[in-house]
């Protein structure tokens, strides 16, 4: 017993003395008041999932994934948590590893070969840290490179003056298609901001929100630009609703029939499942995912649902490994497998909570 009771106590003393060292590595912060404790879902992504030159695996597969998704993801955490040495060593794996001849980010990187394509979800995300890190930090490096990316968003990922979902560099094609959960009001008005985008071509872009017809409250997936005709799934993918909705709030739309069925739901149940049937609005799924928490948690507090995603968010740390015994302390785990997506993004949610005074 007392053997067993010294090895325990060992091996917590390791653990935490691990996380000292991360955060000592991770922090040396230009404004030291700014300092944050490491969470145990970052703790998960630096010492499980990030390469010793700072990009971070997709998933634990022996074929290394690296998505300019992940990267936009970690930037915002980084900013939210004001970590600017870690940020900059992103700024740096932006360069070095994603940004294109063109100033457009590869999508994804994949045994060494780098995609042509990117995503336009992912370079708004990006330019919107970026930003955030000049008005925190005011290194002009930050803006000059949101300028840059934000100019070949211009240039080469619009049709018809709207946004679409990406560009193809090797066929020099544009999509005709944008994807209403990629259209981001707030990243957008930075394109304003850096004198990339005038008003009226913001405006062009939140009226694909403001237009959208709904079902039983519920928004299309995408919009055709040249067909000008929105397109619905027959299931409900919630993570691409929850971004949709939380967008559209900025673009001034109302999205409360989807925050009463979320809290109806969930109040029911008590929990959420990944995807719906839309015609039923039962289930397609069997499966919880905490991607879907961490966006409801964003998305109650944007609409100042304060208990609601106080509520989500115990059911969402419950699907994590909170156990500094077990070998993936800190991860949201499938198994003997994880996603990126599925970590960052409850990071990010954590983090806004304690940001908002709402958990401690």
């Amino acid at each position: 017993m007392d053997i067993s009771i010294h090895r325990k106590a060992i091996i917590i003393f390791i653990v935490i003395l691990l996380g000292g060292c991360t955060w000592k590595l991770q922090r040396e912060p230009a404004h030291p008041e700014s300092a944050q404790p490491v969470l145990p879902g970052e703790y998960f992504i630096t010492h499980h999932l990030m390469t010793n030159q700072g990009m971070i695996r997709t998933s634990f597969s022996k074929q290394h994934i690296y998505l300019s998704e992940s990267l936009g993801l970690w930037m915002d955490y980084l900013v939210r948590k004001k970590d600017q040495p870690s940020f900059d060593q992103q700024l740096d794996v932006l360069h070095t590893q994603f940004l294109l001849d063109h100033d457009l980010l590869s999508w994804k990187i994949e045994s060494n070969q780098t995609s042509k394509v990117n995503a336009l979800v992912d370079d708004l995300r990006v330019v919107a840290a970026l930003q955030k890190a000049d008005q925190l930090w005011q290194n002009s490096a930050y803006q000059t490179t949101a300028k840059d990316i934000a100019q070949a968003l211009k240039d080469k990922n619009m049709f018809k003056g709207i946004l679409t979902d990406y560009y193809d560099a090797s066929a020099k094609q544009t999509s005709h298609t944008i994807t209403l959960s990629y259209i981001d009001p707030k990243a957008i008005k930075e394109l304003v901001s850096l004198q990339i985008f005038t008003n009226q071509m913001l405006n062009s872009q939140l009226a694909i929100l403001q237009n959208a017809p709904r079902q039983k409250g519920f928004f299309p997936t995408s919009y055709d630009i040249e067909k000008k005709a929105y397109s619905f799934n027959q299931e409900i993918n919630l993570i691409d609703q929850l971004y949709t909705a939380f967008y559209a709030e900025y673009a001034q739309v109302d999205t409360s029939a989807i925050m009463k069925w979320l809290k109806t739901n969930f109040q029911e149940e008590g929990k959420l499942y990944g995807r719906y049937e839309l015609s039923t609005l039962q289930p397609a799924v069997t499966y919880e995912s905490p991607s879907v928490y961490a966006l409801v948690i964003l998305y109650a507090l944007k609409q100042n649902e304060q208990d609601f995603a106080k509520d989500v968010y115990h059911r969402m740390k419950g699907l994590q490994i909170q156990d500094p015994l077990k070998p993936y302390y800190g991860g949201y785990m499938n198994e003997k497998d994880t996603h990126s997506f599925d970590n960052l993004l409850p990071l990010i949610a954590e983090r806004e909570l304690l940001n908002e005074s709402v958990i401690q």
